[in-house]
C-alpha cells in the first residue's frame, strides 16, 4: 500500500479536526516564510515510506538560523533513503507526556464483516515493549462512527490515564480521519500532552490503497509538482511487472537503501497488511541490531500467484539472512492459500530463506498444520506462530534462525510440454499427468479446488466455463501431499529473479 508522508498526513488530519504542530513545508527552490517559528524547530525530511527517520538521521533539531539553513540543505539533497519529497519545518514542543494510537484495517473474514481497529497507549514512541503492557485494542465499525463516551469506557482500563475526555475527542477524530479517508493504516506517534493537557499530533503516518481515493480529493494523496520515482531497483522493477499483469491486492515491495550496520541481522519482510507493517515497525524502530531489508505488503485479497512471486521476488535479495512474515492477525487474505504460496516459494527458489511465519486470518490453523507437514523437507528452518503472538516474541527468534550464509539450491525442473490449462488472471500455467493418475476416482487435487473451476469427469481433467481460477494453489498443494503429484503449476518469474 501507498505510503503517505507526514506533511501529507498532517492535512488530513487537520480536516477533521485533528490538532498538529504549527510548521510549514519546504520544497527545493521555495522560498522560506519571512518568519521562521521561535527556536528550536524540528526539520523532518519528508520520504515516502521511510520510517524510523530520527535514528537515520531525517529529523534533526536545529537551535540557530546557521544551524537551519545547512541542515535544510542536506536534508533535500538525495541521500541513501532517496530524495525527499521536501521537509517540514515543525516548532519544538515542551511536552508533559507522549502517547501513541493508531488505526488500521480490519478486511473481516467469512463469518466477520470489514472493520477497523484503534490502538492506544500511554507509552509513545519507538518499541513495542514499553507500550505492551498499556496497550488497549478497540474495535469500530467503518458504517455507524464510534462516539467518544464510549471510548471513554474503553480506555477505563488504563488507571493512569489523567485526561480521558480529551484522549476519546482526539481518538474519535482520528478514526473520523481514517474512515473519511478510507486509509488502510494512520498512526500518531507521538501524541504530545501539552502542560494544560490539550493534546497534539507530533508526528503521523498514513498508508492507502491508490484505487479507493477519490477523484476531487486527489490533490490531497498526489499533489501536483511531484517529481515521479524513477529510482527503482531491478527488483522493484520486476514487482511493477508483477502488479502490472496481476493487479488484484496489494502488491507493495521497496529495498532498504541504506548500508547494513555492522553485525545487525538483515530481515527480508513480508508484511500481510498494514497492520503486520505497523506491527513490525513498533518492535523493531528503535533496534541497531536488525536490518530490514525491505519494506513490502502482500494484501487485499491478492492471489497465492501474487503473494508466490513477490515472495521469490523477497528471497533473491542478495545478503538477506532470514524472512519474517506476519500479517496483522486480522487479514482478509485467507491464510492457508498464503502458506500454500510460501511453501512453494521455498521449494522453487534458489535461494530460499529460513523462516519466522506468523499467520493470522481466516484459516490460520490449516496455514500452520501445512508447516508441520512439510517443513522437515524444506532445506531451510521454519518456524510457525498463532496470530497471539506479538512480533516481538518472533523478533527474539531471529538470532536462532538466521544464516550467515543462505543455501543456495537446485530448485525443482520446470515442467515440460504444453500446459493443460493456462490461467490468464492470475496468470499461471497448470499441467496435469494422467499417467500418475489413472484412477476412474476424482483425484484429491480437483476435490481441493474451492471454486468448481476443475471438474473430474470420467478419468478426465476439465474446467467448468462458469467458474473461476483465483489462483490459491490449492490443487498443487493437494497434489503433492494427498495424491501422487498429477498436477503442477507453473508461474514464470523474470530472470532478474532466478
Amino acid at each position: 500500500m501507498p505510503a503517505l508522508p507526514e506533511y501529507l498526513t498532517r492535512t488530513l488530519l487537520e480536516n477533521y479536526g485533528v490538532p498538529v504542530v504549527e510548521g510549514f513545508f519546504v520544497r527545493i527552490d521555495d522560498n522560506l516564510p519571512d518568519e521562521l517559528p521561535e527556536f528550536p524547530i524540528f526539520l523532518k525530511a519528508q520520504i515516502p515510506g521511510a520510517t524510523s527517520r530520527k535514528k537515520h538521521g531525517l529529523v534533526r533539531k536545529v537551535e540557530t538560523r546557521f544551524e537551519f539553513d545547512s541542515n535544510l540543505d542536506d536534508l533535500l539533497s538525495p541521500g541513501d533513503r532517496g530524495q525527499a519529497d521536501g521537509v517540514l519545518a515543525a516548532k519544538g514542543l515542551d511536552l508533559k507526556a507522549e502517547y501513541y494510537a493508531g488505526c488500521m484495517l480490519d478486511f473481516g473474514s467469512e463469518k466477520q464483516l470489514p472493520g477497523g481497529i484503534l490502538l492506544f497507549s500511554t507509552e509513545g514512541g519507538s518499541g513495542v515493549e514499553g507500550r505492551s503492557g498499556t496497550l488497549v485494542t478497540i474495535p469500530f465499525s467503518l458504517l455507524s462512527p464510534i462516539k467518544a463516551e464510549d471510548i471513554v469506557k474503553e480506555l477505563a482500563v488504563i488507571d493512569t490515564l489523567e485526561n480521558p475526555d480529551e484522549v476519546a475527542v482526539f481518538l474519535k477524530n482520528l478514526i473520523s480521519t481514517f474512515i473519511g479517508y478510507r486509509l488502510t493504516v494512520l498512526e500518531v506517534n507521538p501524541i504530545g500532552v501539552l502542560s494544560d493537557g490539550s493534546l497534539i499530533s507530533v508526528d503521523c503516518r498514513a498508508e492507502f490503497e491508490k484505487s479507493a481515493v477519490k477523484k476531487a480529493e486527489k490533490y490531497l494523496f498526489f499533489p501536483p509538482g511531484l517529481k515521479s520515482s524513477s529510482d527503482l531497483t531491478p527488483l522493484e522493477r520486476v514487482v511493477e511487472l508483477i502488479n502490472n499483469a496481476d493487479p488484484a491486492g496489494t502488491g507493495f515491495f521497496r529495498q532498504n537503501r541504506e548500508t547494513p550496520p555492522d553485525g545487525a541481522l538483515r530481515v527480508a519482510t513480508n508484511l500481510c497488511g498494514g497492520g503486520g507493517k505497523m506491527l513490525w515497525e513498533m518492535t523493531t524502530g528503535s533496534r541497531t541490531d536488525i536490518y530490514t531489508m525491505n519494506e513490502s505488503d502482500t494484501s487485499g485479497g491478492l492471489s497465492a500467484f501474487k503473494s508466490y512471486r513477490i515472495l521469490r521476488t523477497i528471497f533473491a535479495q542478495k545478503g538477506a539472512q532470514v524472512l519474517l512474515l506476519t500479517g496483522s492477525g486480522m487479514a482478509f487474505q485467507n491464510q492457508h492459500h498464503l502458506a500454500a504460496a510460501v511453501w512453494k516459494a521455498l521449494r522453487e527458489s534458489p535461494t530460499p530463506l529460513p523462516a519466522l511465519l506468523r499467520f493470522g486470518g481466516t484459516d490460520e490453523d490449516n496455514a500452520r498444520e501445512l508447516f508441520e507437514r512439510v517443513s522437515a523437507d524444506l532445506p531451510v528452518q521454519v518456524k510457525t506462530y498463532p496470530a497471539e503472538i506479538f512480533p516481538n516474541a518472533m523478533v527474539d527468534d531471529i538470532e536462532a534462525i538466521a544464516m550467515d550464509t543462505p543455501p543456495h539450491v537446485q530448485p525443482p525442473p520446470a515442467p515440460e510440454g504444453e500446459p493443460s490449462i493456462r490461467v490468464e488472471i492470475p496468470p499461471g500455467n497448470i499441467y496435469f499427468y494422467p499417467e500418475k493418475w489413472n484412477s476412474e476416482e476424482e483425484p484429491p487435487s480437483i476435490s481441493a479446488c474451492p471454486t468448481g473451476y476443475l471438474l473430474w469427469n470420467k478419468g478426465k481433467l476439465e474446467i467448468n466455463p462458469e467458474a473461476k481460477c483465483i489462483g490459491c494453489l490449492m490443487c498443487e498443494t493437494a497434489s503433492l501431499l494427498e495424491g501422487n503429484g498429477e498436477i503442477r503449476i507453473d508461474l514464470e518469474m523474470p530472470a532478474e529473479v532466478d
